[in-house]
């Protein structure tokens, strides 16, 4: 174990003394993970950097499904990567596939407790009002929520991403009807409006590729349209994933391309 960010490796011989007993110390996070899972090895360097953040409020620790398959089953992981918060010797949240940074955080930060004051106006509870209108893609309370934790914590580090999201709630439910947007943009490829609501659309189920490659040849059609939104919603998306993310490199690359 790295006693300075709780990193290690759980097994089924250790399970229940590194995660179970550990988890009513401090939260820990199992990452269920194979070596031959591609989203795998996009999620880890995400975990370990958070937890390396984190400075061992919680700890991380990390399955390989192939090697223990028995802890697995026990869990019910049908598809990896998988992610269960333990708490107080329970799961308590979980997740499947590739997370934004700012949702992973807003998990964390619901048991962690990162600042002493936890009530409902602190800066972790007005992340988690964020989350959950955001979940139930309810973008005026999103708003609210943000506009609180503007205003109780200006440098929140995940004010941008949260307001990216909020932005691309709005965006599509604004245009909820998927398969119009694409009927439009079939008929009409140049219709700006319905690109932008389609990548939105996009990014809100986790399909950040195509989401960015939407935006990406908006910017390249119509750089004015929406006072440059293509641009910023590529910022946001850029917020949304993190830097260290793979998409986050390549179509930073790319957008530079595009500009120079």
């Amino acid at each position: 174990m790295n006693e300075t960010t709780f990193k290690y490796v759980a097994t089924t011989a250790n399970f229940a003394t590194s995660v179970l007993e550990a988890s009513r110390e401090r939260p820990v996070l199992v990452d269920f993970w194979a070596p031959w899972c591609g989203p795998c090895r996009t999620l880890m360097p995400l975990l370990d950097r958070i937890a390396d953040d984190y400075a061992g409020r919680f700890a991380l620790a990390k399955l390989n499904t192939d090697e223990e398959p028995d802890v697995a089953g026990q869990f019910g992981i049908r598809s990896i990567p998988t992610v269960m918060l333990f708490h107080g010797g329970q799961v308590v949240e979980q997740f499947v596939g590739v997370q934004p940074e700012s949702s992973i955080r807003a998990l964390l930060d619901r048991y962690v407790g990162q600042v002493a004051d936890d009530g409902p106006d602190s800066p972790a509870s007005l992340v988690a009002r964020a989350e959950a209108a955001l979940q139930s893609r309810d973008a005026t309370a999103a708003s609210a929520a943000l506009a609180d934790l503007e205003a109780r914590d200006p440098g929140h580090k995940s004010l941008k991403s949260l307001r990216a999201r909020a932005a691309f709630v709005e965006a599509a439910t604004a245009r909820p009807d998927v398969t119009a947007l694409r009927a439009a943009l079939e008929r009409d490829p140049a219709d700006s409006a319905a690109r932008h609501a389609l990548a939105a659309h996009h990014a809100l189920a986790g399909d950040y590729a195509t989401a960015l490659g939407e935006w990406l040849e908006l910017m390249r059609r119509d750089r004015k349209f929406g006072d440059d939104l293509a641009r910023r919603s590529l910022l946001g998306m850029f917020d949304l994933l993190g830097e260290g993310h793979e998409l986050t490199t390549g179509y930073r690359r790319r957008m530079a391309t595009l500009l120079h």
